[in-house]
Parts: structure tokens; sequence; C-alpha cells
């Protein structure tokens, strides 16, 4: 059995890869502007999901340490800066809101690029 930081740390690099060459591809195809686009969107993920993961890592340790009202204001934060963070990128790289939405979701599935590699080593045993 995988530990789960091992698994998040392999879906980051995951992640941070395509973000990375998906940037490139986009500067070098569309322009920098949809390039630095998409590299905002894809650090808008990155930063999104390590608060879910703190936030649920929280919220499951029941740790006296960790109040509820915290736990409940980073989930908030969390759910805030999505629709911020994507109005600023529309506000300042207005052409490039669908290469930052892509930026997004590129980087969210390193997590299921890493689940799909994890399902075929669990297959194979």
């Amino acid at each position: 059995m995988i530990s789960s930081t091992k698994f998040e740390r392999r879906a980051f690099w995951i992640g941070g890869w395509l973000v990375a060459f998906g940037s490139l591809a986009a500067g070098m195809i569309f322009g920098w502007k949809f390039g630095t686009s998409f590299l905002a969107g894809g650090l808008l993920s990155a930063i999104n999901l390590r608060l879910l993961i703190r936030t649920v890592n929280g919220a499951l340790a029941g740790s006296n340490k960790v109040h509820g009202v915290r736990i409940a204001a980073t989930y908030i934060l969390r759910l805030l800066l999505i629709p911020i963070c994507l109005y600023a990128i529309m506000h300042f790289f207005f052409f490039g809101i669908i290469a930052a939405t892509a930026g997004f979701v590129v980087f969210s599935s390193g997590i299921l690029i890493e689940g799909i590699f994890e399902g075929f080593k669990v297959s194979q045993k």
C-alpha cells in the first residue's frame, strides 16, 4: 500500500511537469500571454490542491490542536481562491482565459495519471 504523502508528491510532480510543458507549448504556439495564463492556472490549481489536502488531513486527524473553525476557514478560503484568481487572470490576461482554465485542469490531471499508475501496479500484483 502506498502512503498518501508519496502519492501526493508524485501527483504534484506529474502535475508540475504537465503545467511546465503545457506553458511552454502554449507560449510557443499561441504567444506569451497564453503561456503565462496556462502557468497561472496551473499554479492556482496547485495552491487549491495543497489547501484541499491540508483541510482534509486536518479534518481527519481529529486532533484537539486543530480547531473546526480553522478547518472551515481553510476550506472556504480554498473555495474563494478559485473564482477570485480566475477573475484576476481574466482581467489581466484577457486573451488567455481558456489557457488558464486548461492549466487549472492539466495540473489536476496529475492526480488522475498517478491514480492510473497505481491501478496498474495493483493489478499486476
